[in-house]
C-alpha cells in the first residue's frame, strides 16, 4: 500500500450574530483548520483545555504550534 500525505483545506466563513432584538447583524471573519481523523488520538488529551498558539511562516509552509497554557493557581 502506498503512503499518502494528508491534505486539508483551510476554510473561511463569515459568522453572523444578531443584536438589538434582531434588527442588526454583526459579521466577522472566522478561519477554520480541520484536523484529519488520523490525528484525533494525538489531539484528544488536549480537548477542553486552553492552549497557546504560535504560528510561523517558513518559506511556503505554515508551522502551527499549540502548547498547554500554564495556570498560576
Amino acid at each position: 500500500m502506498a503512503r499518502r500525505d494528508q491534505t486539508i483545506k483551510i476554510y473561511r466563513r463569515i459568522a453572523k450574530k444578531r443584536y438589538l432584538k434582531g434588527k442588526h447583524v454583526y459579521e466577522h471573519l472566522r478561519i477554520y483548520v480541520p484536523i484529519p481523523s488520523k490525528f484525533h488520538n494525538i489531539i484528544k488529551p488536549f480537548l477542553n483545555q486552553r492552549l497557546k498558539i504560535e504560528m510561523v511562516k517558513q518559506g511556503d509552509c505554515i508551522v502551527i504550534t499549540l502548547r498547554q497554557k500554564v495556570s498560576l493557581q
